[in-house]
């Protein structure tokens, strides 16, 4: 693997068949789908993981539909035509701006704790120079489990959000996020959408999971407790399990765009 490509994307090598293709958050990586990667890599599709370029200065307008155009640009240069997107928080908010945009490439949605319709922000009364105390809180508020923040963890944010140039792209893209309602044109998501929602989600709670079901024609909802804003760190065997049986069960209505569409009237 060039050093280019493990530093954008991620594939997993043994994986065959139908890509999905993941995209994370705000403040995520593209490694925060390791696990999901390489328990799909047993089914049969092939998965992926991208880097959104949220902190690179040659994508100089912080919005979700530059964000999209990107992906669409990843796509044509790996000669993608159609993949399964998902997209934890501000990742599943760019998917459903692909789909959106450009139907035809989009067989199917994975959306959890997705920005879109309402998420708690946390761009108000940060500090200028925040402490790894401050940033620790901040961190806890994503998951169940405070023990899942790691020092470690904690201060490779807290480097970054003491960036300028970083911190200013991160309230840019959060503001731009925020902005960019689409509760309007969720009726018109034509591809089957599975949700899979932390039951504990505090910044995007239950309630948003279930608005997104209902505006969604055709939607999955699937629970898992003791959960926050970020299951495929918190809990990744059931997340990768939870969408491994969304692919076999929705494969047919994946395959065949005009049922995808029937399903939506």
């Amino acid at each position: 693997m060039s050093d280019e490509r493990e530093r954008t994307f991620r594939w997993l090598e043994r994986g065959e068949g139908e890509p999905v293709l993941f995209l994370h958050g705000l403040m995520g990586r593209m490694h925060d789908w390791e696990v999901t990667l390489d328990r799909l890599g047993s089914e049969t599709c092939r998965p992926m993981a991208l880097a959104l370029p949220i902190f690179e200065p040659w994508l100089p307008e912080p919005s979700i539909e530059a964000l999209a155009a990107h992906v669409r640009t990843f796509l044509d240069a790996l000669e993608i035509p159609r993949v399964v997107l998902g997209g934890n928080s501000l990742g599943g908010h760019v998917a459903l701006r692909v789909a959106l945009a450009a139907p035809e490439r989009v067989s199917g949605l994975v959306l959890t704790g997705s920005s879109g319709l309402f998420e708690r922000g946390f761009t108000r009364g940060v500090p200028h120079r925040p402490r790894a105390a401050f940033v620790r809180e901040k961190m806890e508020e994503i998951v169940h489990d405070p023990e899942l923040v790691t020092p470690e963890w904690v201060e490779s944010v807290r480097q970054l959000v003491n960036a300028p140039a970083s911190a200013l792209r991160v309230l840019r893209f959060a503001r731009a996020a925020r902005r960019d309602n689409i509760e309007e044109r969720l009726g018109e998501v034509r591809p089957p959408t599975l949700l899979v929602w932390g039951r504990e989600d505090r910044i995007t709670p239950p309630e948003v999971a279930e608005r997104f079901r209902r505006l969604i024609p055709d939607a999955t909802l699937l629970y898992l407790s003791s959960c926050g804003h970020a299951p495929m760190l918190e809990w990744p065997d059931r997340f990768a399990a939870a969408v491994a049986w969304w692919l076999r069960s929705s494969r047919e209505r994946r395959a065949t765009p005009a049922l995808a569409a029937g399903a939506a009237r």
